[in-house]
């Protein structure tokens, strides 16, 4: 009698699963489309950026959808990064919200990193298999494309904000020479990071008195020390054996350029003004 059943009951089961599949013979894979896009940070001396990503994953079909385990890929620019979906069940015909993080590697997705910095859309695609089940029937979807759309990014690029350093900075006179440090601090405010090289002139008294060149790296969102030493002959400085005691009002200005080399470029004017002792 019992064996008799059992194939009753495995009929009524295939029914039952094929009353929720699609006419097709199986669910359909999930779709994605990308809910927002942000830039965390590019850092050059990392080698690396970093981007926060939502995607809102919908279920096409009109029963639930768990998903378990993926193995996809990200293709951003020349770079195939490794991408997961986590383990969650998508409502019929709806949709979960999914928070990401997507690192790249600088030397593969120069070109891409650089048209989103100037404002322009750069394209997504995620392939790959995703494991899900169907009642107690575990299922294979795929390979199939999650996503493939297009990003872009708005860079609000902010000026760096420059400070004398007073306890570093230093007067020495040396013959006719006086050696000017001016120390400083820096703080970029942006979320990239990048070198500032270019000349610089130092003025005492609205006259320029010398000149050196500013090379500093400043890494994303943080504040760096650096220095600019000027060797000026004493004729120009008026006063500069009482400015070793009393100090000197300098000026610093220049115009210099914003580098990741390969990637971004924007020319600045610096100016840094204080009083050195």
């Amino acid at each position: 009698m019992k064996k008799a059943i059992l194939p009753l009951l495995a009929a009524a089961l295939l029914a039952v699963l094929s009353a929720c599949l699609p006419s097709a013979g199986g669910p359909q894979p999930p779709q994605a489309r990308v809910q927002s896009f942000q830039l965390l940070s590019v850092d050059p001396f990392s080698g690396e950026a970093s981007f926060a990503m939502q995607l809102k994953v919908s279920n096409p079909n009109s029963f639930e959808l768990p998903l378990l385990d993926s193995t996809m890929t990200l293709y951003f620019g020349d770079a195939q990064i490794p991408f997961e979906l986590p383990q969650m069940t998508i409502p019929p015909a709806g949709f979960e919200v999914v928070p990401t993080r997507i690192n790249v590697p600088l030397a593969q997705t120069a070109g891409s990193i650089s048209k989103l910095l100037r404002g322009d859309e750069v394209r997504l695609r995620i392939t790959g298999k995703a494991a899900a089940k169907l009642g107690p029937v575990p299922l294979q979807l795929g390979p199939f494309t999650l996503l493939d759309e297009t990003v872009r990014v708005n860079l609000s690029f902010a000026m760096p904000r420059f400070e004398i350093d007073a306890a570093n900075s230093s007067l020495a006179l040396s013959g006719a020479r006086l050696r000017i440090t001016v120390a400083f601090r820096v703080t970029n405010p942006n979320p990239i990071g990048f070198t500032l090289r270019g000349p610089v002139a130092l003025l005492i008294g609205g006259r320029e008195v010398g000149s050196a060149v500013l090379d500093a790296a400043l890494r994303p969102q943080q504040t760096s020390p650096g220095q600019l030493v000027f060797s000026v002959n004493v004729t120009e400085v008026p006063g500069a054996a009482a400015a070793l005691l009393s100090g000197l009002q300098v000026e610093v200005r220049g115009g210099v350029n914003a580098e990741i080399p390969g990637i971004w470029r924007q020319a600045l004017d610096l100016l840094l003004s204080g009083r050195v002792r």
